[in-house]
């Protein structure tokens, strides 16, 4: 299957079945999927003799999606698989939020205000938009959740969240006796946030609403005088500044880097000037970005903060949203076609590449992607390493995500497109999803947390992947096992700071994940050469450097001997 690969590679790191593992990783990660299975029985029908012979001689993404839609045996297979395509979701359930805000008030008369706060998510997020169901709660169910977990956040002095549900609950609709209690504690959360003139302003209108000498206003009294003080967390996330001055052409680096072209290496980053250790090069947003699904209850899906006291998409349960601004951000861009084929595209098992390759077409326009479709495609893809057979999966893999495009009216109003063939207009946005996954295998990158095991306790901390982007400037940067920069992630957004030293025109490389202090020659070579299509011919590699394990710690130890004695 490697003919084209294993020629222009060192043949002793070549490893066949460890490439095609690697590689089929980067479309389905789940066993359990579908997609492998449909891929498979495709490729049976087609026959070894068709895939190598007429499908492998193809030249362009347009001619592969053609194919399977003109060889008859081949079409056959892939409209009546895909004509199955259809909606797959979580669904709001007035029932399971009802259920889990009883059990949360249970567990407030009990003090255990943290169980409590993670059900009164559950309630809010599982909520169907009000009215919808009259039979639970009158179909007050989401108000009535947000009203029950700002109690939760109030008694955890989490008043800046507490303040956002009782908004929610009021904007949702609440009885009169609530917005007389609802003002009263917005007043106490203004206190806890020490917003005292805007306490005043709530404990007001309040009083307006309801005589001072009432009952009810007594009950609430403890609100109005009691002592509130807001446990915050420290936000210590900064975007750093870039080294000098921003890059004429590539805004999001400093001018202290510039872009080459040569033939073996593609673009990369060299030295525009001296570069010292600590110089902040690049600080990027990324051009797409997709949450892990591990991940979806626990960051929000926009911006991928971790969940404190989460808002839901309006129609579906499957994901959360930090605030208000990220789901309204979601709504109107990418998860408008992504909401009902969501769990689809899971149980498809299909990997977060690919859920990338659909979302750079579904947050944009399908005219903004028809303009993407005219313009040029600078990203490496490897076309001419690619066997047929992996050509041949990810064709399958881009025509499932146009159906999926096609069942979700992102081409027409109104219904979706049924015929089996794709028009025009499709067949373009088909080509751009097929590029899409052939780039995304080399240029993507994981985001990453610091874990601790208990707060600011380095000895223990873990890194823990949460999403997966595309960093346009970064990708330029080529790998090294002995790389000049390390990466770090704010948000959403990567930071590129150089670790020691560099002179004008030396290299700028960053680390794919081999790095020579951890892996021995072999093992990194295997990897790059399975994973990235390279065979790596860096300082380290050619010199084959020592590993921790295998003798650096002890030439590190002599040195360090050395430079004692001399000093």
């Amino acid at each position: 299957y490697l003919p084209t690969l294993t020629a222009k590679m060192s043949n002793k790191f070549a490893d066949k079945d460890y490439f095609l593992r690697c590689s089929e990783k980067t479309l389905q990660t789940d066993e359990k999927g579908f997609f492998l299975q449909f891929s498979d029985h495709v490729s049976e029908i087609a026959g070894e003799k068709w895939i190598r012979n007429t499908f492998g001689k193809l030249k362009s993404d347009r001619e592969r999606i053609g194919a399977i839609y003109s060889y008859k045996p081949v079409k056959e297979v892939v409209c009546e698989t895909l004509g199955h395509v259809q909606e797959v979701y979580r669904k709001k359930s007035a029932e399971i939020s009802h259920k889990r805000r009883l059990e949360v008030e249970k567990l407030l008369e009990k003090g255990e205000n943290d169980k409590a706060l993670l059900l009164a998510c559950q309630s809010v997020l599982r909520a169907p938009p009000t009215g919808e169901n009259h039979k639970v709660d009158d179909g007050f169910t989401l108000s009535l959740a947000y009203w029950t977990r700002a109690a939760v956040l109030m008694e955890l002095k989490k008043y800046s969240w507490a303040l956002l549900d009782l908004q929610a609950a009021l904007k949702e609709g609440v009885s009169d006796d609530m917005k007389v209690e609802a003002f009263v504690k917005m007043g106490a959360c203004y206190k806890g946030m020490n917003e005292p003139n805007r306490a005043k302003i709530s404990f007001a209108l309040a009083e307006k609403m309801l005589a001072v000498d009432s009952v009810k206003w007594k009950k609430l009294e403890r609100y109005r005088v009691g002592d509130f003080q807001e446990v915050r967390d420290v936000d210590r996330r900064v975007l750093p500044p870039l080294a000098e001055e921003r890059h004429a052409t590539f805004t999001n680096a400093s001018t202290k880097i510039d872009v080459k072209q040569d033939i073996g290496k593609g673009r990369f980053a060299v030295a525009r000037s001296e570069i010292h250790a600590g110089d902040t090069l690049v600080v990027e947003a990324p051009s797409v970005a997709c949450l892990l699904p591990e991940c979806f209850a626990t960051h929000c899906h926009h911006c991928f903060d971790r969940l404190e006291s989460p808002v839901g998409c309006t129609d579906c349960a499957s994901i959360a949203f930090c605030k208000s601004e990220c789901r309204d951000a979601a709504l109107e861009t990418y998860h408008k076609y992504e909401c009902h084929i969501l769990d689809l595209l899971i149980g498809s098992g299909m990997s977060v590449l690919c859920h990338m390759a659909l979302r750079m077409v579904s947050q944009t326009t399908l005219k903004e992607s028809l303009s993407q479709y005219e313009e040029s495609r600078p990203f490496c893809t490897n076309a001419h390493l690619r066997p047929p057979e992996d050509f041949l999966q990810r064709t399958l893999m881009a025509a499932f995500l146009l159906r999926c495009l096609q069942k979700t009216n992102y081409f027409i109003d109104g219904e979706g497109n049924d015929d089996d063939v794709p028009n025009e207009e499709e067949q373009k946005i088909g080509e751009l999803l097929l590029y899409n996954l052939e780039m995304l295998q080399f240029n993507a990158h994981e985001i990453y947390e610091t874990r601790y095991e208990q707060e600011n306790e380095l000895e223990n901390a873990k890194i823990g992947y949460i999403a997966v982007a595309l960093y346009p400037t970064v990708a330029l940067f080529n790998h090294e096992c002995y790389p000049a920069v390390t990466r770090h992630f704010v948000g959403r957004s990567i930071v590129i700071t150089a670790v020691r030293p560099l002179k004008l025109g030396d290299v700028i490389a960053e680390n794919y994940g081999p790095i020579f202090t951890r892996k021995p020659l072999i093992s990194r070579q295997k990897a790059l050469s399975s994973r990235y299509w390279f065979e790596c011919k860096c300082e380290a590699c050619s010199q084959d450097w020592p590993s921790f394990e295998t003798g650096l710690e002890t030439i590190t130890n002599r040195l360090r001997y050395w430079e004692r004695e001399s000093m």
